[in-house]
C-alpha cells in the first residue's frame, strides 16, 4: 500500500513529534509499504522518511521544483518526483497515494489533509485517511469538529471518514484494517 503522509517541515519542534514521525516510517517500511510524502529533509517529513529509509522502505517524494535546494528535499528516496506547482504537487500525491495520514504540522498539512478528506466526504475516492494525533496535537481540532457536528456544519456520519489515532502502531493498524466496502461515502455531502 503507498501511504500518504501530511507533516510539519519545521525542524524547530519537540522530539517527540520526530521520534513519533520516525517510528511510523519505520513500520510503514517493515510492513512493506511505501511511504509517498512532500520529500522534505526537516520536520516531522523528515523524520518519518529517515524511519522509513532506516528501515528499507521504498520512499516516493514529490515536491515543486522550486524547493530542490540543498539541504531541502531528502536524499535517500527511491523515487523523485519534481513539479511546477504545489498545487501539481498536491495532485501527484492524492494520485500515487492508498491511504492518508496528517502527523502534527502546520497550515500546509492542514491543507492537503483537509482536501484529501473532502474529497472523501463528497465520494470522489474512499481511502484510509488517519490522524497521527502525537502527544495530543490534534484534541483541539477535533473539539472544533465535534463542535461543528453539533452545530449541524458537519454531519455525524462524517466523522466516520476519518480515524483519531494516538500512536504510530494504531495510525498503521487503522490503515491496514480499513474495509472500504463497510462505508458509503455516497451520502454524507448534499451538492
Amino acid at each position: 500500500m503507498n501511504i500518504c503522509l501530511y507533516g510539519a517541515s519545521s525542524p524547530a519542534l519537540d522530539c517527540v513529534y520526530f521520534d513519533a514521525a520516525e517510528e511510523f516510517g519505520r513500520l510503514l517500511a517493515q510492513h512493506g509499504h511505501t511511504l509517498v510524502y512532500g520529500g522534505g529533509a526537516q520536520g516531522v517529513m523528515g523524520a518519518a522518511s529517515r524511519g522509513a529509509a532506516d528501515a528499507g522502505g521504498k520512499i516516493i517524494g514529490i515536491a515543486p521544483s522550486f524547493l530542490n535546494v540543498d539541504g531541502i528535499l531528502f536524499d535517500r528516496c527511491t523515487e523523485f518526483i519534481l513539479t511546477d506547482t504545489m498545487a501539481e504537487r498536491k495532485a501527484a500525491m492524492i494520485a500515487h497515494a492508498d491511504a492518508f495520514v496528517m502527523a502534527p504540522g502546520g497550515f500546509g498539512t492542514f491543507e492537503e489533509f483537509f482536501e484529501v478528506l473532502t474529497l472523501k466526504q463528497l465520494g470522489r475516492h474512499n481511502p484510509a485517511i488517519a490522524i497521527l494525533n502525537t502527544n495530543g496535537f490534534y484534541d483541539k481540532l477535533q473539539e472544533f469538529v465535534l463542535s461543528a457536528v453539533e452545530q449541524r456544519f458537519i454531519r455525524s456520519a462524517c466523522l466516520s471518514i476519518y480515524a483519531l489515532c494516538p500512536t504510530p502502531a494504531d495510525t498503521l493498524t487503522y490503515l491496514e484494517q480499513y474495509d472500504p466496502a463497510v462505508l458509503d461515502v455516497r451520502h454524507l455531502k448534499n451538492i
